[in-house]
């Protein structure tokens, strides 16, 4: 009789851990989808800012007549380097390309310039909720990781801690782990 209790509360014991396993996969899983669809959101912005940057690089070379000002940041289509990389690179040249509308008012009143201005801009506005949501989402991921059970289900099922995008806003200590 006692090895019948013993089975039963040892299949249960089982049962328990299992459950407890999956649902913490699935947690983690909910929290990777996420950061996987923002990245992906993430990656496309990235490309289509560089597209724009280039077209608005010949603007600028139309209008000012001057030397290829973008040249070092349209180099970047042609390197393998991750998304972070590219963002800063990215944002190095929108912040030029401001200096130079502020600075030559031709460029301001030629349409093709302004209407890609403008689309730059749209495109940094959803690139800045992307890595919101990704981040936000890499925090409560990372945050399980450090407690139990999920330090545990983490080692077994392969997840990692991530790492953030910069969205240039102070992140207090506290909100990361």
């Amino acid at each position: 009789m006692n090895f019948y209790i013993l089975l039963v509360v040892l299949f249960a014991l089982i049962a328990v851990l299992v459950f407890i396993y999956f649902a913490c996969v699935n947690n983690l899983k909910g929290y990777k989808e996420k950061m996987d669809k923002a990245e992906k959101i993430i990656d496309e912005n990235l490309q289509a800012k560089l597209e724009i940057i280039i077209t608005l690089n010949n603007s600028i070379k139309k209008v000012t007549g001057k030397k290829d000002y973008l040249k070092d940041f349209i180099s970047i289509k042609d390197m393998i380097i991750t998304n972070n990389e590219k963002d800063m690179k990215l944002e190095e040249a929108s912040n030029l390309i401001n200096d130079l509308a502020n600075d030559y008012d031709k460029l301001a009143k030629d349409t093709d310039f302004s209407k890609n201005f403008k689309r730059l801009r749209e495109i940094d506005e959803v690139l800045m909720a992307a890595k919101n949501v990704f981040n936000q989402n890499a925090i409560e991921s990372n945050k399980l990781l450090k407690n139990i059970p999920y330090n545990m289900v983490s080692k077994i099922a392969n997840f990692k801690i991530r790492g953030f995008y910069n969205t240039n806003k102070k992140t207090d200590d506290k909100d990361l782990f």
